[in-house]
């Protein structure tokens, strides 16, 4: 004779029995997700905290010599500004690449400007490394006419009015004997030896276009980082999580998180 148990065990699991061994896993697949996931996040904001401080390290070395911050024109009207330093150089428009002719209207002005000079722009010898990256190229010639006569609101007339001697040949010889300058720069290099900066140059194989690109690398999040100078008081900001500035998981070089935008 079979006991309740015996029949129970031949006959298999029960739907009620079965229910609560899916509602168990569940549970456990949930926990071990919650902690994958806060582990996760912790890693990529160390990752980021350590990325943030490392570039602001520049921004100290900055300050330690030329006694103030770096000044970026292209600032937001909430003071950020992009670390980015570019310099695009082509000949034609091109629809492999998606790049567009520069190009000059009547007058000489500039219909297309290609050039931005984020806070990176401050840690290289800027007309030296231009120089040497278009060197040889249709675009050499464009380069020369900006310093010695740039187009009316350019990025390059706001950028380099009043401190250069009004010829790129001179820009050079003044940033070859900057020690400030080398100084900066060593630490740049450095940085970019430990692949939290980069630079380089890259090109399309259809067309004439090559362009220089200095900047720091996206944040765990994949975004971009950002300057923010406000009130003298210079910072290297990552958006944090959310992927928006000015928000409470802002990671910030200063060390503290930003206040919640009111809007």
């Amino acid at each position: 004779m079979q006991t309740v148990g015996q029949q129970r065990l031949r006959g298999g699991f029960t739907l009620v029995e079965l229910l609560v061994v899916v509602v168990i896993i569940g549970i456990l697949a949930g926990g071990v997700f919650m902690m994958t996931r806060a582990a996760g996040s912790k890693s990529a904001e160390a990752k980021t905290i350590t990325q943030v401080h490392a570039i602001a390290s520049l921004l100290s070395e900055y300050k330690s010599v030329y006694g103030e911050y770096p000044l970026v024109t292209e600032a937001d009207d909430k003071g950020y500004a992009s670390l980015n330093f570019t310099f695009l150089a082509n000949s034609a428009s091109c629809k492999y690449c998606g790049t567009e002719i520069v190009s000059y209207d009547k007058n000489g002005e500039k219909g297309n400007d290609k050039v931005s000079f984020g806070l990176c722009s401050h840690f290289v010898p800027r007309a030296t490394t231009i120089q040497s990256y278009t060197a040889g190229m249709n675009m050499e010639s464009y380069y020369q006419t900006q310093f010695k006569s740039p187009s009316s609101n350019s990025v390059f007339e706001r950028e380099y009015e009043g401190v250069r001697d009004n010829t790129l040949a001179r820009t050079v010889e003044f940033e070859s004997v900057d020690i400030n300058l080398q100084q900066i720069n060593r630490v740049w290099r450095r940085l970019k030896a430990q692949g939290l900066v980069y630079e380089g140059i890259s090109g399309c194989d259809e067309c004439d276009m090559r362009l220089y690109a200095a900047g720091a690398n996206k944040d765990a999040w994949g975004n971009a980082l950002k300057y923010h100078n406000v009130g003298g008081a210079g910072e290297i900001v990552s958006a944090g999580p959310d992927g928006k500035f000015g928000t409470s998981d802002d990671i910030t070089s200063g060390g503290a998180a930003a206040e919640d935008d009111d809007d």
